[in-house]
């Protein structure tokens, strides 16, 4: 029975080939969809499950807000006393294990009388408890003496390979590391590289009691006891104690930390392991992470693509059961139960669905590849997987059943003494307002994505090309990693790189005027009492102002000084201080720094952060600062002569950094990064709208198809009696223009809504104007018009003679 059912479904199917092949592909870019976007969700929830009791291991975190009026900043770092605190004084702890990251460090290997080139490095300097809360696989070494010695370093396979070659790992232990040209450490153990997905994918740890001597010390800030504007290095993992509630134990946390350090401005928290790939902590780390949002957007769109596919399948589906009357009737004359025909059209529908399947696995790996730069590199499609089989059979299943069922109960419940009469006219009606109903909700959903699509992408390309009150362009941005102590040297690597070809100028900063990167200063004025008030803040040379243009609007230029001894302003810090005009502010005197620091120039506001932010107060500090920024002359010239002068500045850089790697950035290409969240979600509103049209399009193919083939004989006795071309036409096209009109009113508002909320996160804006709607109806119904206009013209154009001949 069961293969006969089969059978049929499939003999029936290559009769209609063009409604089988429009259902095939709309199933298929449905199917496909979810498919990509499974594999996208499940490799971005997979991050740190695989770890051993992760439901209760925590990170801490701290948030501070740095300016009155803006949401805290979030960071991984604690305060290094923070582990030992929270060690002793908070009860229902497992494992406390406090860690420092080594940013930016070098390592060389000793080989004989020599040392191997520098390879760049990101050490973590933990202890045994590090390994007991993310326990490794040990290929040598003991896990629970490793890192107890000082001067002593665990490597995973992958950085010991990378070291020492070949040799095996009992081979490496002993061998010996230097970090920085000063600490000398020796390796004690190898640990095999994780299997699974992680936010801790760290390869070198220096054991902690390496800490206590001066170089560790120095660079990790261990003796910083309070927030002093210096990044803190610190992290605490720690695992909760079986049965012990993690509100709990923030309570405690948040006392403890109150009583010992509270400031009113920075506040901890217990972070759960599965959080951490979800946490967007903006300059605080440099590890990936996901937005859930744009996850959940994700599914929903796949879910939304899906549903329009079947919404296709049951229009064509219900609109042939005009043609299928007689052959219910006749097997229900025969002695076929109505369970039998749902199974025997259900069994259509499941050969549909998994040619779907077949074609949309096929589809996966050129999509994934084709879209390579907004999906994460790991995230593959292993065709045989257990897992990749559950879904597919899943989602099989589900859109046989979403698709079929509804046709499949609808066409088994004809009477056949009613179809065998052939009275069937009525029959239609009430399904084809179904039809109308899903055709409006179909193109009301295409409508949102359009509308959707032409905000997004008119507010993305509005923050791209803003004036941002500085000149951004051919900036290369690169850090020394220098101290004050060596800042002759950077003056003169910076006056070199000045005077090579195809350099248009150089300056030092802390950081570029607009990026991930904030500074902040605490200012008092007199005339405002003795509040401190909180701005954005860089620290530059006497170059800074000229170097990116910013428009000086009175006093004048820093002059040359490595301690703070006067200020740059800009308009908005002067409007805050009571300046009507900017020239009045030169020479008033604000107390920062412990001293009285005099204002010399006011220049005009430029953005400091995204366009998320209003224009902040701010102040430009001549301090001594080793980060460099340099401008290169590429004016209409190729890309070889950029790659040239980078070649120049990068043999300048060996002159003075022979052991350390050459890396540089461009400021405009940083920039860009801050609207990456937004970059994506138009990347997402493109391709779901451009699915979204082409489903419906293909749906509405199909119905005018069939709808044309029904009434043929009208048509040609149409023509007959003097109908024209265009009569025809518009007598078909109609009813399908009209739905698309409702559509349209529909979303309308709907979509304004939408738009108004998302456009509610930016300071500076577009406004959402009528003429977005009108370019979006008048999208919808040009493409419309298009899809049913072929169809309608080759019916109307066709010889009555034939349509009539039977007749």
């Amino acid at each position: 029975m069961i293969t006969t059912w089969f059978k049929i479904a499939w003999r029936t199917l290559t009769r209609h080939k063009i409604y089988s092949l429009i259902n095939v592909l709309g199933l298929t870019l449905g199917i496909c969809a979810c498919l990509v976007i499974w594999l996208i969700t499940q490799y971005e929830f997979s991050f740190d499950k695989f770890h051993p009791d992760s439901d209760r291991i925590y990170r801490i975190t701290t948030a501070q807000q740095f300016v009155k009026g803006e949401s805290p900043s979030l960071t991984p770092a604690v305060i290094p006393p923070l582990a030992e605190a929270v060690r002793t004084g908070i009860p229902g702890l497992a494992t406390v294990a406090p860690y420092h990251i080594l940013a930016d460090a070098t390592v060389n290997v000793p080989v004989k009388d020599a040392v191997s080139a520098a390879f760049p490095s990101q050490p973590v300097v933990a202890g045994p408890a590090y390994f007991s809360i993310l326990p490794p696989v040990w290929l040598a070494g003991d896990a629970r003496t490793a890192l107890s010695a000082p001067f002593k370093v665990v490597l995973s396979e992958t950085k010991a390979r990378q070291y020492f070659g070949p040799l095996s790992p009992d081979q490496v232990l002993g061998r010996e590391l230097v970090y920085n040209d000063s600490l000398h450490v020796q390796v004690a153990g190898i640990i095999k590289d994780w299997k699974g997905h992680t936010d801790f994918p760290f390869t070198e740890f220096i054991s902690l009691s390496t800490a206590d001597h001066g170089f560790l010390q120095r660079s990790l800030h261990l003796d910083q006891l309070q927030w002093k504007g210096v990044p803190f290095s610190s992290r605490v993992l720690l695992k909760l104690a079986k049965d012990v509630k993690r509100e709990d134990v923030d309570a405690a946390l948040t006392a403890l930390f109150n009583a010992r350090w509270g400031t009113g401005t920075m506040t901890v928290a217990l972070q759960p392991l599965n959080r951490v790939h979800f946490t967007d902590y903006g300059n605080g780390t440099q590890m990936r992470t996901a937005h859930l949002p744009t996850l959940y957007a994700l599914i929903s769109i796949a879910l939304f693509i899906l549903i329009l596919a079947v919404i296709n399948y049951v229009n064509l589906a219900t609109a042939q059961s005009l043609t299928r009357d007689k052959e219910v009737g006749i097997r229900k004359v025969l002695g076929s139960s109505r369970t039998s025909i749902v199974i025997q059209f259900l069994c259509e529908t499941l050969v549909l669905t998994l040619l779907s399947v077949l074609l949309a696995a096929l589809l996966v790996k050129p999509v994934l590849g084709l879209f390579q730069r907004f999906i994460p590199a790991a995230v593959s499609f292993d065709p045989f997987a257990v897992n990749t089989w559950l879904f597919l059979a899943g989602i099989a299943l589900l859109t046989t059943l979403l698709a079929g069922l509804y046709p499949a109960r609808f066409l088994s419940s004809y009477l056949p003494v009613i179809t065998l009469k052939g009275a069937g006219a009525v029959r239609g009606s009430e399904k084809w307002w179904l039809r109308k109903g899903l055709i409006v909700f179909q193109f009301t959903i295409s409508l949102l994505f359009i509308i959707g699509t032409l905000v997004i992408g008119r507010q993305i390309r509005f923050m791209l090309t803003k004036d941002l009150g500085f000149k951004s362009d051919a900036v290369v941005l690169f850090s020394t990693n220098e101290s004050r102590d060596s800042l002759n040297r950077v003056k003169l690597l910076e006056e070199q790189i000045r005077q090579l070809p195809g350099v248009a100028g150089a300056a030092r900063e802390n950081m570029p005027p607009m990026g991930l990167d904030r500074g902040v200063f605490t200012i008092q004025y007199k005339a405002l009492g003795e509040d401190k008030i909180p701005v954005a803040a860089v620290k530059a040379d006497e170059h800074f102002i000229p170097f990116y243009q910013i428009r000086l609007l009175a006093g004048r230029n820093l002059l040359p000084s490595d301690t703070l001894k006067e200020l740059v302003i800009n308009e908005s810090l002067a409007r805050l201080l009571g300046f009507k005009k900017p020239a009045q502010a030169l020479g008033q005197s604000l107390y920062t720094w412990n001293k009285f620091v005099p204002i010399v120039g006011v220049v005009a506001d430029f953005h400091q952060a995204s366009l998320h932010e209003p224009v902040k107060p701010m102040v430009i500090a001549a301090i001594a600062c080793t980060d460099m920024a340099v401008r290169l002359d590429t004016k209409n010239m190729p890309a070889a002569h950029t790659r040239a002068i980078l070649a120049r500045i990068e043999r300048r850089w060996k002159e003075f950094y022979p052991n350390t790697p050459f890396e540089y950035e461009f400021l405009d290409e940083s920039l860009a990064q801050l609207y990456e969240k937004e970059q994506t979600t138009a990347w997402l509103m493109n391709i779901a709208t451009g699915i979204t049209i082409f489903i419906s399009c293909i749906g509405l193919l199909g119905l005018t198809m069939f709808t044309a083939e029904r009434r043929t004989r009208e048509i040609g006795i149409r023509k007959v009696l003097g109908a024209s071309v265009p009569d025809i036409v518009a007598l078909l096209g109609k009813d399908f223009i009209l739905l698309v009109i409702i559509a349209l009113v529909i979303a309308s508002p709907i979509a304004w809504l939408f738009m108004q909320q998302w456009l509610q996160d930016f300071a500076y804006r577009i406004p959402v104007g009528w003429d977005i709607f009108l370019v979006a109806g008048m999208a919808i119904l040009g493409i419309t018009f298009l899809t049913i206009g072929f169809q309608s013209l080759k019916a109307a154009l066709a010889n009555p003679v034939k349509s009539l001949r039977t007749e």
